[in-house]
């Protein structure tokens, strides 16, 4: 275990917002391994979250979420359409051009992974740098429309000031219970975390919201509060598009869940997955930025629904405040 001495104690803090880029319904069976094997009828509501980092130096988007133009995505995720049933109000552009920031002041977007509902339209952030993690290139390539039967989309490795990141090149250190992240601004506000399992060149990312405050933002690192929690089984028999499982690397992910435990022990790390219903409708979305969680109404608020209905979990870590 770590303690929040182990983060990094610098000063600089960036601003932090939730973009919600609609929601979809996950089988539940896809995740969990002990879930009913009826794929239409047993879903979980599950949100899809990107975040804006906002730093004096710049303005980064960590994931895009959904694509409004439906029709546009592989013909390997359209297949799935009846199963996820996708609602999207608004794409993460339109969020962000609605006020009051702009998606042209985007200096870089981070993708924390290639699936669908994470890429959005990247080409609607052509002056952006689009970073992506180690190994994305070499598990996607070529990608949508060229592969016929990818479910990737091959735009994103197409994109103007594409960047893959590199273990041999970049410059990683340990933070907490991670072992490789970029200080992507190098003033410890602002760290691209290598967070493994889910799939090929998985990212997290960790920003400095105050003083002893954090939001992690994880991705597809796991994709329920349950699993998090270890409540409920990971599914390791059936995923996606006849997949075993949501995951690339099973035991991997479960490593990377356990750090991200251990983040959230600590008391001073709120954990932002993509899918958590938890904390939709709780948690501040944009132009409310996230700062200053800690000790906040709605924080207390969701504690205490998580201290109900994961008691063990909550109760013997002493997470919830």
């Amino acid at each position: 275990m770590i303690d929040a001495h182990s983060l990094p104690a610098g000063e600089q803090t960036v601003s932090v917002y939730a973009l919600s880029t609609g929601h979809l319904q996950l089988p539940d069976r896809w995740l969990f391994e002990d879930a009913s094997e009826d794929l239409l009828h047993d879903r979980q509501y599950s949100p899809d979250f990107s975040f804006l980092i906002k730093h004096p130096r710049g303005k980064v988007v960590f994931d895009l979420g959904l694509r409004k133009d439906l029709e546009n995505n592989p013909q390997a995720i359209k297949d799935e359409y009846a199963l996820i049933s996708i609602e999207i109000p608004n794409d993460v552009k339109e969020i962000l051009d609605a006020g009051p920031e702009h998606s042209s002041s985007v200096t870089a977007v981070v993708l924390s992974h290639l699936h669908f509902d994470h890429t959005g339209d990247c080409m609607k952030f052509p002056d952006a740098e689009l970073i992506v993690g180690p190994g994305s290139s070499a598990a996607t390539a070529p990608g949508w429309p060229e592969a016929k039967g990818s479910p990737f989309d091959g735009a994103v490795l197409k994109h103007p000031h594409f960047r893959e990141l590199s273990f041999e090149t970049d410059n990683w250190q340990r933070v907490g219970p991670f072992h490789r992240c970029i200080d992507y601004f190098g003033d410890q506000s602002f760290y691209i975390i290598d967070a493994p399992g889910h799939m090929d060149g998985h990212l997290g990312g960790l920003a400095r919201t105050g003083v002893d405050e954090w939001v992690f933002m994880g991705g597809d690192c796991c994709h329920h509060r349950s699993l998090l929690t270890g409540t409920r089984p990971m599914s390791v028999t059936v995923g996606p598009s006849k997949t075993p499982s949501f995951h690339r690397y099973p035991d991997v992910a479960k490593s990377t869940i356990e750090k991200i435990r251990t983040l959230e022990r600590q008391g001073i790390v709120l954990i932002a997955l993509a899918h958590d219903a938890r904390l939709d409708g709780a948690m501040p979305e944009y132009p409310q930025a996230i700062n200053g969680w800690k000790g906040s109404s709605w924080k207390k608020a969701l504690d205490q629904e998580l201290t109900r209905d994961y008691p063990k979990y909550y109760q013997m870590n002493g997470v919830a405040e």
